[in-house]
């Protein structure tokens, strides 16, 4: 049995719109006590493994496709937020097309967030018991901490500054 089998199973599962049950800091204080410094490193994304090189990629794409859609409604300058290689993500433009035309940030932000948690659930599959598992569970944590901040007092006028 793997090295991590009794500390992932120790991890209480994580669904999309959930509390979070740790918070990201917490899992990184328990991870560090349950693995070695190198894992750890892959977890904080210092080191990437090949599940975090492919969340990376999708996360940037989507991200341009974000700021193309956003620069175009606004007229603004493309390149200075492009990453990486300005190329056009067909699968992406549509999602950040619908995402940028809703009156609502919190709807937008929502279904980004739900587009993403759906993509490291795809790169979840095959691992169980291993790093890449940890490493998106890390990203989901992340995702549900994000989402506990806006949910907080005053955190639903960071996402309307977002889209002003």
């Amino acid at each position: 049995m793997s090295q991590y089998y009794y500390f992932i199973a120790s991890l209480s599962m994580l669904e999309f719109g959930m509390k979070t049950p740790i918070s990201y800091e917490d899992f990184l204080t328990r991870c560090k006590e349950q693995i070695s410094d190198r894992d750890l490193e892959i977890i904080k994304g210092a080191l990437i493994s090949s599940t975090l090189r492919e969340w990376k990629d999708f996360d940037t794409d989507l991200r341009n496709e974000i700021a193309r859609a956003r620069a175009n409604k606004k007229a603004k300058d493309l390149d200075k937020y492009i990453r990486g290689e300005n190329y056009l993500n067909p699968f992406m433009a549509g999602i950040a097309h619908w995402a940028v035309s809703q009156e609502s940030p919190e709807e937008a932000e929502l279904y980004l967030d739900r587009i993403r948690w759906e993509r490291i659930e795809e790169l979840k599959k095959g691992h169980y018991f291993d790093i890449d598992f940890l490493s998106a569970y890390a990203l989901q944590l992340q995702i549900l901490e994000r989402w506990d901040n806006i949910n907080k007092e005053g955190g639903m006028q960071v996402l309307q500054e977002m889209v002003t």
